[in-house]
């Protein structure tokens, strides 16, 4: 029978278990406030009629979008 407390120290991985909970409030923030905002821009563009306003929505929900990518690029470097 294996101990148990073994099999506890041995799962536990605090720093992955950091950057996982870390990596989580980023990728919130930056659909709150990425995505959010850009489709702010996006509507208000279009009730404005301003093409350049509506492209720099699409813009910012697409880096948005490459930044949220990313963060799991990030956290499977450190697990």
């Amino acid at each position: 029978m294996i101990n148990s407390m073994v099999l506890l120290v041995a799962s536990a991985d605090p720093l992955g278990d950091l950057v996982g909970i870390i990596m989580w409030i980023a990728r919130t923030l930056l659909l709150v406030i990425g995505g959010g905002g850009g489709l702010i821009m996006i509507v208000k563009g279009r009730e404005e009629e301003d093409p350049k306003l509506s492209l720099e929505g699409y813009l910012a929900i697409g880096g948005a979008a490459v930044l949220f990518a990313a963060t799991f690029a990030v956290q499977s470097i450190f697990s």
